[in-house]
């Protein structure tokens, strides 16, 4: 006795009882209810693949962005430095792009109403 002959009879006598099932109607909706839940995992795995290859598309763009991004960077660092060459040579003092802490307390304790 094979698994599906076991299953029916178990099936089929429970079932067969109550509702009038067959054991031959018994293994026409074992069959179909195979079908349908391959048929399900065939769409599930097709959906799924293509959610993971826009998935990769969009990290390859991401990518792209990334490096163009770095190339740009690269290329003001170069001119940051053919400047910062320049003024070394013309001796000219590089601008101060922070605040001495002293100058900034000294302009915090001005009063508002006398600037401007």
């Amino acid at each position: 006795m094979n698994l599906t002959q076991l299953t029916l009879e178990i099936f089929g006598f429970t079932l067969g009882g109550i509702f009038g099932i067959t054991q031959s109607t018994l293994e026409i909706h074992v069959i179909l209810f195979a079908a349908i839940m391959l048929v399900v995992g065939f769409i599930g795995i097709r959906i799924g693949k293509k959610q993971v290859m826009s998935k990769e598309k969009r990290i390859l763009e991401l990518e792209d962005e990334m490096l163009a991004a770095h190339k740009e960077i690269l290329h003001f660092a170069k001119t940051n430095k053919q400047l910062a060459e320049t003024l070394e040579k013309a001796k000219i003092p590089y601008p101060v792009s922070h605040i001495d802490e002293e100058e900034d307390e000294k302009v915090r304790k001005i009063p508002l109403g006398k600037i401007g």
